[in-house]
């Protein structure tokens, strides 16, 4: 007797609002762009980062389950983690500014 799954059992499979989904997405087109503008196959860049080839495609394909640990890898292998480092940066977060004039008056 086939078992049929409860729609409990795939709790681990989750969505992701629209906007989400398209900013996973671009990254992922971005990624890719950068890895054959270095002439390399998925395999190679997958090689270079030290992760499996399913992750780069994941990546690539703009799935929301990589580990940002390993979307790292990636940027380090393609020569781009120091982008990362723009991320969050505190002088263009529009808080940190209204914070900075609030205590400074």
């Amino acid at each position: 007797m086939a078992r049929l799954s409860s729609p409990q059992s795939n709790s681990r499979v989750r969505s992701f609002p629209v906007i989400v989904s398209g900013a996973l997405e671009r990254l992922g087109g971005r990624v890719t762009m950068a890895r054959k503008l270095r002439g390399l196959t998925q395999e190679e860049l997958a090689h270079l980062a030290d992760v499996s080839t399913s992750t780069v495609r994941s990546l690539e394909d703009g799935a929301g389950g990589v580990a940002v640990g390993n979307l790292f890898k990636v940027l380090q292998a393609l020569g781009l983690l120091g982008q990362v480092e723009k991320l969050l940066d505190p002088r263009d977060d529009p808080e940190t500014l209204a914070y900075a004039e609030r205590n400074l008056k």
